[in-house]
């Protein structure tokens, strides 16, 4: 039996800033095949783990993307390793993040919260030389 499919190449590069700047925000091959990797390896187990539906808050950015939503240049957005998650609520998102934890499939795991309280989770996956890196930065 084949495992489910919860997410979309299409779902993790659409981004609202960058139809509303009018950037291109379309992946390369190569980006897509990351991509496709980081949802078989990582989102669909955890949206399948979870049994409630995620939301990417941020996905694949590219470069001018990155840079006008203050991303780092060394983002693995850019690359198509990294996606940010949330759920319907924040009882949702910290479970997002346990279960990823528990399922140990990310080179990083960020359990984050911004200056206006706004919390979710980043996950990154690379095809080979994960770091397991976990930090949970959310401090109440």
């Amino acid at each position: 039996m084949d495992a489910k499919t919860y997410f979309t190449i299409s779902e993790l590069a659409h981004s609202d800033t960058a139809q509303m700047l009018g950037i291109d925000n379309t992946p390369s091959k190569d980006v897509a095949d990351k991509l496709h990797i980081l949802i078989t390896e990582c989102l669909d187990p955890i949206r399948e783990a979870c049994g409630f539906p995620l939301t990417v808050t941020s996905g694949f950015r590219c470069v001018k993307l990155n840079a006008k939503v203050g991303g780092k240049p060394t983002s693995q957005h850019l690359k198509g390793e990294a996606a940010d998650l949330v759920g319907k609520s924040d009882a949702q998102t910290r479970k997002i993040f346990e279960t990823a934890k528990t399922l140990g499939r990310f080179d990083q795991l960020l359990y984050e919260r911004n200056s206006a309280g706004r919390i979710w989770v980043h996950i990154s996956y690379k095809k080979s030389g994960n770091r397991k890196q976990c930090i949970d930065n959310y401090t109440a």
